[in-house]
């Protein structure tokens, strides 16, 4: 008989989903090359590319779908019009997408062992780092994008818009997201650690 731990199904649909939403992004490269122009395909196949991320990293199979979910919402977004038809969307958007490009930045770096990995940070130092840490990489992901913006603004289309109220707010719905972001992860690797201490003492009694 195996040894190995079986996977709850809850976690088998979430990692179902994520692969939907892979497909659908590139299902979305498609579309572009149909309807649209090399700045959208280019813009699809970066989320593509960016969605198989998360199962590169060994990401938990949650956060492996609601990462694609949000990127892959951000991207279409863009392309129909829905930061500059709807200013509150605009600020959501950068919250959420910002707060998660911060939790898989984090999830890379764990990868390559330049951080611990989020199921070894229980104690009270480490868990500091998940939420320092991933508030760092998304204030330079905020940043970075409102970079894009103005480039994008001045080289590719005027019809991104561009400004000094909404670069600030764009930065501090950024920053706050990924501060979300963190603390989600220090609970959620707080909770798994106190899951594995309950399931080691049920063996031991």
């Amino acid at each position: 008989m195996g040894t190995g731990k079986t996977v709850p199904l809850w976690q088998r649909v979430l990692a179902w989903l994520a692969n939907l939403v892979r497909l659908a992004a590139l299902l979305s490269c498609v579309a572009a090359a149909a309807w649209f122009g090399p700045a959208e395909v280019f813009r699809f196949v970066a989320v593509f590319l960016g969605l198989l991320l998360p199962r590169w990293a060994k990401a938990p199979a949650g956060f492996d779908f609601s990462f694609g979910l949000t990127v892959l919402v951000a991207a279409w977004s863009g392309v129909l019009g829905w930061y500059e038809a709807l200013r509150w969307w605009d600020v959501g958007v950068h919250f959420l997408t910002t707060g998660a490009i911060a939790a898989m930045a984090y999830f890379v770096c764990s990868r390559f062992g330049i951080v611990p990995g989020i199921r070894e940070t229980a104690v009270p130092r480490r868990s500091a780092r998940l939420v320092l840490l991933p508030l760092a990489f998304g204030v330079a992901t905020a940043a970075w994008w409102e970079l894009w913006e103005w480039f994008g603004h001045n080289f590719l289309s005027e019809d991104i818009f561009v400004g000094y109220d909404d670069t600030i707010l764009d930065l501090a719905a950024g920053t706050l997201g990924s501060l979300l972001a963190g603390g989600v992860m220090a609970w959620w690797s707080s909770r798994r650690a106190g899951i594995a201490g309950q399931e080691s003492s049920t063996r031991i009694g």
